[in-house]
């Protein structure tokens, strides 16, 4: 065999090694996601943070789902969004949950745009991560101010299909 030809098989073969390797390790980092669905992967939000005290977290008793807020960010006065952690604190797992937003206003509002979040599936004492947003719709009189925004779990479906709900007296309230 000639040198040249040597030298080009060997550099062939370290080309494909150093690709194989960085392949392998490619999928193996990103195929940890999957192996520990447990672990939160978030991000922060992009926007100016939320003033203090105006998001919060709602007080319940017996709720079998702890949320704690991770991030919050409010572009505008009008509006906020919230990424939360929920935890499954009960020894049952969780086929299904809703977490809405309660905000309340400097003034009377005729429409607003939010969102609930409904997660799925979890196990006891596991996490998972959302967002939940609002904004009230500006009118004539210009755009209402947010002064109150309290994340709160509204309902909890158990695996084996019994439910857990918000109370009623604290419904009508929102």
């Amino acid at each position: 065999m000639r040198p040249r030809t040597f030298i080009l098989s060997l550099a062939v073969c370290l080309i494909v090694f150093v690709g194989l390797i960085t392949f392998t390790l490619g999928v193996g980092i990103s195929s940890r996601r999957f192996v520990r669905p447990h672990v939160n992967r978030s991000a922060k939000l992009i926007g100016p943070p939320c003033r203090e005290g105006l998001v919060s977290v709602e007080p319940q008793l017996d709720v079998p789902l702890r949320i704690t807020i991770s991030d919050a960010a409010c572009d505008r006065p009008q509006e906020a969004r919230v990424q939360w952690v929920a935890e499954n604190i009960g020894p049952v797992p969780i086929s299904r949950f809703e977490i809405r937003s309660i905000e309340t206003y400097d003034r009377p509002v005729d429409g607003r745009k939010g969102v609930i979040t409904i997660g799925s599936s979890l196990d006891p004492h596991r996490t998972t991560t959302g967002l939940v947003g609002s904004s009230a719709i500006s009118g004539v009189a210009g755009a209402p101010v947010l002064t109150s925004y309290k994340l709160t779990v509204w309902s909890v479906t158990y695996a084996d299909g019994k439910t857990w709900t918000r109370a009623p007296a604290e419904r009508s309230s929102s």
